[in-house]
This record gives structure tokens, C-alpha cells and sequence, in this order.
């Protein structure tokens, strides 16, 4: 059996799977190859599967975002932590200090120079800032490719220093990648690193409701193509893989070729103006048995 204690991850971020976690991981293939997940998102997946993989037993790991500060962040965790830790500590200390009125001026001089800037390092530490005091943890940009969160009028940043060291630790054999869901599959197919593996992907939801379902930007300012994704997925043949999903008829259609394994009901925010429940569901190319956290 999983831990039931879940690690969460360094970064505040709407659709996370914290609270299905432990359901899930007790229904991924265990001792495969390879682990290999697309949609890396938050990492708190990742994080504990890490943690659990003394029980889980994978070998290697392959991640990837088509969000480059994802995975950036996470890069600079895994090789320079006390150079990231030092400086997210400089900005929580900072914005700790603030009133509220000033706290929300901070916000958007550091957004605006989030939006600006061309080093990679400072933009990973621009980029905790803005995922910890923006809006509930979303990540959204407009069309000409800005980050445009409101405030989220968040009272204090804490920093746990002693996690972020040990997380750095954790996260030392994992492979990241930035690139689209296709060509980091491709890459994952080229290398032969699909074979004996278990794959997880958590693509950008598709809930009951149309106007959601036009505006997802969870992950960039385009829509995402759940048709391609699945053909892409069902000529990886023969391999294990688990895609996470909201409950819905279109996913029922889009994805009625996998099994369907229903999981628990949470809120799920999409935007800062848009709040939604959805039952947690997950489709499989494998029979499982779904233990529950209660």
C-alpha cells in the first residue's frame, strides 16, 4: 500500500491531484522500466511517486511540460537549490512585510518583470512568486503569450527551506523535458524508453460546460485536442498507462476506448472567474482496482 501521507508539491497550481492521490498510485503498474509522464503540472504525481518508489519500484523517470517555467523551476531546484531557495526566501520576506495595498503592488511590478524577463533563472524564481500569491494557483496567459493572474491576495508566503532541500534530493534522478505531448512521446517511442513503462498523463480537462471548454488555459493560450491526443496515445500499443479525466459525455466519447474507473468528486478551478465540481474518473488500458483513501 501507498503512504498515506502526501507530499505536496512546492507550487500552488489549480487541477491538482492531491486529494485523489493516494487512489491512484495504488492503481499504477508497479515494476516497469521506465516511468513516464507528459503533463507534469504541479509534480506533486511525480513528487510522490518518487516517494513511494520503494514500493512502486521504477528505475527511471521522464517528465515533461509544454509550460517551460514547469520545468525550468524544477530543473533549477534539482541542480542549484540553495541559489533558488535563497531567492524565493529574499521575495517571501519582502512581500511578508507588505500591507495589503502594497503586497498587491509587489504582485504586479514582479508580474510585469516576470513577463519581461530573459534570464531563465530569475524567471524559475518569478515564476514561485507569482504560483504562490496569484489567484488559487492558476496559470494562465493571454494571447500574446503574458502571464495575466489577478492578485490573490494571499496573506503570507512561507518557505519551507528543509522540504525544498530534501525535494531537491528526491528529484535528483529525473529526466525533464519541455516540449509539446507529441514530440516528447516520439522521443519517448525513438529511444524505446515506452518499452516497459508505465505512462500517467493528466491532459487539460474537458468538463460539462462549453464555455470552460473553449477558454482551457491551463497550460497555454491554445486549446487542446483530445481526438489526437488519443490517437497518439493508442499507437503507443501494449504499453500500461492511466489518463486522468473529469466525468463528462464528451470524455465518455473521446476516450470510450480505454476502461473507466470512477474516483471521488472534487472543485476544481479553471479560471480565476470560474469554479466548477467534477467527478474525478480515470481511464486505463488495464483492469484495476481502485482502493479508496477513507
Amino acid at each position: 500500500m501507498i503512504d498515506t501521507k502526501v507530499l505536496n508539491s512546492p507550487i500552488r497550481w489549480a487541477g491538482s491531484k492531491k486529494k485523489i492521490l493516494n487512489e491512484m498510485l495504488n492503481a499504477f503498474k508497479p515494476n516497469k522500466e521506465n516511468y513516464i509522464e507528459c503533463f507534469l503540472g504541479s509534480a506533486v504525481v511525480l513528487i510522490n511517486v518518487l516517494k513511494n518508489n520503494d514500493k512502486l519500484n521504477y528505475k527511471n523517470f521522464y517528465v515533461n511540460d509544454i509550460n517551460s517555467n514547469i520545468i525550468n523551476f524544477y530543473k533549477l531546484l534539482q541542480k542549484k537549490p540553495d541559489y533558488l531557495i535563497k531567492h524565493i526566501s529574499e521575495l517571501a520576506k519582502v512581500y511578508n512585510s507588505y500591507n495589503g495595498s502594497e503586497k498587491e503592488k509587489y504582485y504586479y511590478d514582479l508580474r510585469e518583470q516576470f513577463n519581461e524577463e530573459k534570464d531563465q533563472d530569475n524567471k524559475s524564481i518569478l515564476f514561485y512568486f507569482l504560483m504562490k500569491t496569484g489567484f488559487n494557483g492558476v496559470y494562465r496567459e493571454n494571447k500574446n503569450g503574458k502571464f495575466n493572474v489577478p492578485f490573490g491576495r494571499k496573506e503570507k508566503i512561507i518557505v519551507n527551506e528543509e522540504y525544498l532541500e530534501e525535494l531537491s534530493k528526491l528529484i535528483k534522478p529525473v529526466k525533464f523535458y519541455n516540449l509539446d505531448y507529441k514530440s516528447f512521446l516520439d522521443k519517448m517511442k525513438k529511444d524505446e524508453i515506452v518499452e516497459n513503462s508505465f505512462m500517467y498523463f493528466d491532459p487539460p480537462y474537458l468538463p460539462d460546460d462549453l464555455l470552460v471548454s473553449q477558454k482551457q488555459e491551463l497550460y497555454t493560450n491554445d486549446t487542446f485536442d483530445h481526438r489526437r491526443f488519443v490517437d497518439k496515445i493508442i499507437d503507443l500499443k501494449g504499453k500500461y498507462m492511466m489518463i486522468s479525466m473529469s466525468d463528462s459525455k464528451q470524455a465518455d466519447e473521446i476516450y470510450g476506448k480505454f476502461i473507466k474507473n470512477s474516483m471521488k468528486e472534487i472543485l476544481r478551478t479553471i479560471n480565476p472567474v470560474k469554479l466548477f465540481s467534477s467527478t474525478e474518473i480515470a481511464f486505463t488500458n488495464y483492469k484495476i482496482e481502485l482502493k479508496s483513501e477513507e
